[in-house]
This record gives C-alpha cells, sequence and structure tokens, in this order.
C-alpha cells in the first residue's frame, strides 16, 4: 500500500468532533460545601479522583436530563457557595451547557443536582462501615483471646516446643490480617459530609 494512501486512511478515520470531545477543559462552579464534601467523600471511596467522579456524573447527556427533570430539587442559598474548579472533557462540558440551557437552570445548579446522586451510595457505605466498624470490635477481641492463650501455652510449653511455635505462628498471623483488615474499615468521619 502507499504512503499516501495510508496517511489518506488515518485522517479520513479522525472524527474531529470526537477528538474536540477528549479535550480537557477547566470549569469553575460555585457549590455549597455539602456537595463538595459528598464530592470527596464519594471519590475518596470509590478510589478515584474528583475530577474524574465529577466528569463521569455529568457527560452522559440522558442522565442529565432526568436529573434535571427531576421535581426535587436541592435548596440553594447563595450565601454558603464557594468556587471550585474541575478539569472536565470539553464534551462532558458541551452536555452541561446543553442541557442547563434546555431547563432553564443554572450550571451550577445542574452539577449540584448531579453530586446529589451520590448521596445514597454515601449513605448506603456509611451503615456497611458501621457494621464493619461493629464486625471489627469482635474480631479485635478475638485476637485478644488468642494472645491470652498464647500466654497461658508461653507458660505450659518450652520455647522450643512444637505446639507453642505453631500457635505463636497462628497469632502473629491472624495479627497481621487484623492489621491489613482495618485499613478496609473507614472511621466515621472519612464518609461524612
Amino acid at each position: 500500500m502507499e504512503k499516501s494512501s495510508i496517511q489518506e486512511q488515518a485522517i479520513s478515520s479522525l472524527n474531529i468532533g470526537e477528538l474536540r470531545g477528549k479535550q480537557s477543559v477547566r470549569a469553575t462552579f460555585r457549590l455549597s460545601d455539602r456537595m463538595i464534601d459528598l464530592l470527596k467523600v464519594a471519590a475518596n471511596h470509590l478510589e478515584v479522583k474528583q475530577k474524574s467522579l465529577i466528569d463521569e456524573i455529568i457527560q452522559d447527556r440522558q442522565t442529565l436530563e432526568k436529573v434535571a427533570l427531576n421535581p426535587h430539587r436541592i435548596d440553594r442559598e447563595e450565601a454558603d457557595r464557594r468556587q471550585k474548579t474541575f478539569v472536565l472533557s470539553r464534551s462532558a462540558l458541551d452536555s452541561l451547557d446543553y442541557i442547563a440551557r434546555k431547563h432553564d437552570l443554572s450550571r451550577d445548579h445542574l452539577v449540584e443536582l448531579c453530586i446529589g446522586r451520590l448521596v445514597p451510595l454515601v449513605d448506603a457505605e456509611q451503615e456497611k462501615h458501621a457494621v464493619r466498624r461493629a464486625f471489627m470490635s469482635d474480631v479485635e477481641r478475638y485476637l485478644d483471646q488468642g494472645k491470652q492463650l498464647l500466654q497461658e501455652a508461653k507458660t505450659q510449653f518450652d520455647q522450643d516446643d512444637n505446639f507453642r511455635r505453631k500457635l505463636t505462628e497462628t497469632i502473629n498471623s491472624v495479627e497481621n490480617g487484623i492489621i491489613k483488615l482495618r485499613k478496609s474499615v473507614k472511621g466515621e468521619d472519612s464518609l461524612t459530609y
């Protein structure tokens, strides 16, 4: 195949609109502290960056349309707003602008409505972690009981006794596992918005 033919095919397969949609742009919104905190908590829980999460929740026009039509509007007192800048894909920002104009909403309000959709996710995670924290209390007691048994075993068996060595290994293994388990249980403060 000729070199110019390959170049022509490559150029013809490029869709300029798609490329523009993938460009990143900076957008600043005036959001309430509660919504900023909610976005931060949700992003932290999902282990993604806030900018990725906000881009994802405002990118789909159909979803934006549903959010804009939702009669449950959030209360917007202007006094408690602060500016928050995100790097978004141009297509997400275009979708946001289009739906906001179509439904006569401010972009800021539409973004807050979208972020508000994260409330059930974060609330469900709060409940799960409350249960996990309760389980952790039981797991900590289990470890304490194991350590007490090990102390008793140390009084009953010599240091080189096979049973005592295996019990020590077991308790150490349980303790290491519990250390890892603790890291997966978020405190009450980390899921508060």
